[in-house]
């Protein structure tokens, strides 16, 4: 009678080892795919947000002193939202349903659209928005937000 319990357990291990062996393998991928997001949006990021928000994202671009509302610091979004990093409304200010008031009308700039109009595809698009945003949740700060002055 041993000997059927040994077999059963040996069985369970066997399978654990096979289950745990998926989900790590599958958290490895995912974390590969959300490394790949991230250096796409990079560059989305240098071409569509850099001049205002500037190269690392603390809202001294270039044309940051000639705005009339200064951009964000965006490496403090976490850190402005309870420390979790909103993902759906950073989709929606990209992709222009949230209004955003130093973005301008709905037309200037509203992301989205300007992916849109160089691929015409929506699921492209899509993509492009997701990227964005996986690259700004890879720059948020740890710690406390810097006082306001």
């Amino acid at each position: 009678m041993r000997t059927p319990w040994k077999v059963l357990m040996l069985i369970l291990a066997v399978l654990a080892a096979l289950v745990f062996s998926a989900l790590r393998s599958g958290a490895q991928e995912n974390q590969q795919e959300r490394q790949d997001a991230a250096a796409f949006g990079k560059t989305s990021y240098r071409v569509f947000c850099q001049n205002c928000h500037g190269e690392s994202g603390k809202g001294n671009g270039r044309l940051a002193e000639l705005l009339k509302v200064p951009p964000s610091d965006l490496t403090q979004i976490s850190q402005r939202n309870g420390g979790a990093f909103p993902v759906d409304r950073m989709h929606q200010i990209i992709d222009g349903r949230a209004d955003v008031l130093a973005h301008g009308d709905r037309e200037m700039p509203v992301w989205g659209q300007a992916f849109l109009e160089r691929t015409d595809n929506e699921a492209a698009v899509r993509t492009k928005v997701h990227q964005l945003t996986v690259y700004l949740e890879s720059i948020q700060e740890k710690g406390a937000a810097p006082k306001k002055k």
